[in-house]
């Protein structure tokens, strides 16, 4: 009897660590959801083949840079670079001081403004120190509530 009851909960226990190795386990910060390392290594990957940049991904560029420096009232050198773009996502670069107040407020005016619909629904953001040295966090957006209405 003791052996089934072992038996049992080792089976359970086992279906359990199963079931909860698939799920993504989310860190919601700076209104979008943390990469994981793995992702941000990816990104970064395909970030170092360059980006082609259209007259319009120029103009978007100097749009988000020029409104993000605006936000701090040129207090800080913020740049950024394409590393993907097409109709459904964008990925980009973002070049900030080390300070967490100052990646909050750029990540969620990232997240929260399309810039007249030039910005497409999922984005990803990879936070470098300006001296480009150090990668801070990685942010995608939270597809999450997107897959809870969708079910």
């Amino acid at each position: 009897m003791k052996k089934n009851i072992i038996k049992s909960i080792f089976v359970l226990s086992a279906a359990i660590f199963l079931t909860s190795c698939g799920k993504d386990k989310t860190n919601k910060v700076h209104c979008g959801v943390e990469m994981s390392a793995f992702q941000a290594m990816e990104l970064k990957k395909i970030g170092n083949g360059g980006y082609t940049f259209s007259d319009d991904d120029k103009k978007l560029a100097a749009d988000i840079i020029e409104t993000l420096k605006g936000l701090f009232d040129n207090k800080y050198d913020i740049n950024l670079g394409f590393i993907e773009k097409d109709d459904q996502k964008i990925s980009l670069y973002v070049i900030v001081p080390d300070d967490e107040e100052v990646i909050d407020k750029v990540s969620c005016y990232l997240m929260q403004h399309d810039f007249d619909g030039r910005l497409p629904e999922t984005r990803n953001l990879l936070f470098y120190t300006d001296s480009y040295d150090k990668i801070l966090i990685g942010i995608k957006t939270d597809s999450s509530a997107e897959e809870e209405s969708a079910e």
